[in-house]
């Protein structure tokens, strides 16, 4: 546990991918800590939670969620039985925990979406594999109280603001300092590496577009400081922003170049813009995100989608 501002303490939790970690925040408060992300709910993870609780030097009072995703939520539920906090997460975001989390058909809907999209039938089962294991460490929270954009908390010397970030998750909210202008970003704004975003079952239809927006939402904000959920805070965050948006204007006219004047499934193009040697996580995120960057262009008039009534397609019509 380090502070890497003033109030604000960062502690790092493994994860057992190929981004090997995720960074969860305590914010210094009046009653107590208040903790932002929690981490996998793995047994390692919330070993990890227990020993720290134990040399805070107060309570923690609340936890805050910044988006359903399995290295931020997992342990939320855990955390919260823990030290009796209150867990607050955005209604959009719980809705779809709901969805993900709650359902034990949820990484067979997955599956199907994936097979739709065009992975082998053997890929896909490797999907619902690795997505019911994923569900076991995911203690997430029940009945939180639910968080609304333009709602404030108080902690580390000033009031956070919370604002809607979608686009890598749809019900995503950060937290602005209003004095500071420094940012609890989630997965919003992360440097060297970009957020996935990526268009996934009974999401919202457009991630990138919303993303797209809420980069420009971010350069109008210019925070001092984002402190995201992966690798190091992020300095001159408006820039960030710019760059993020250039990098999804290249990969559109990437993903254009792929389509071609083929008819193509999202599995296909993603082998072009991100190769074929991926593991099975690696290449759900991969399509993800493909699909996300061919909504966009169909929203945008260059592609249209059609099905066979088996897999769905994807074609130009320029």
């Amino acid at each position: 546990m380090e502070e890497v501002s003033k109030g604000v303490w960062r502690v790092t939790f493994p994860l057992p991918w190929e981004l090997d970690h995720v960074h969860a925040y305590l914010l210094e408060s009046e009653n107590g800590w208040i903790v932002v992300d929690t981490g996998l709910g793995s047994p390692e993870v919330c070993d990890q939670w227990a020993a720290l609780i134990d040399k805070l030097d107060s309570p923690v009072v609340q936890i805050i969620v910044t988006h359903f995703h399995p290295d931020h939520i997992g342990a939320a539920g855990y955390l919260a039985g823990l030290t009796r906090a209150t867990v607050f997460q955005g209604e959009l975001d719980y809705q779809t925990s709901q969805r993900v989390w709650g359902d034990t058909d949820w990484s067979i809907r997955l599956a199907g979406w994936y097979e739709m999209h065009g992975i082998d039938p053997s890929l896909a089962g490797q999907v619902i594999h690795e997505a019911a294991e994923l569900r076991e460490k995911v203690l997430w929270p029940n009945d939180p109280v639910f968080i609304y954009p333009g709602d404030r908390v108080a902690a580390a010397g000033e009031e956070w603001e919370f604002f809607p970030m979608p686009g890598h998750a749809d019900g995503q909210l950060v937290l602005f300092g209003t004095s500071t202008q420094r940012m609890i970003a989630g997965d919003h704004i992360l440097k060297p590496i970009t957020p996935n975003i990526g268009l996934h079952p009974e999401s919202l239809g457009d991630p990138l577009g919303d993303y797209l927006e809420s980069l420009d939402l971010t350069v109008t904000l210019c925070p001092s400081v984002a402190f995201g959920g992966h690798r190091d805070p992020v300095l001159h965050v408006s820039d960030r922003a710019r760059e993020l948006k250039s990098h999804h204007a290249d990969r559109l006219e990437e993903t254009l170049v792929a389509v071609g004047k083929r008819s193509v499934t999202a599995y296909e193009v993603s082998l072009e813009l991100f190769g074929i040697e991926l593991s099975t996580h690696g290449r759900r995120f991969a399509v993800a995100e493909t699909l996300s960057h061919l909504a966009r262009l169909e929203v945008g008039g260059s592609l249209e989608r059609f099905s066979d009534g088996k897999l769905v397609h994807w074609r130009s019509i320029r």
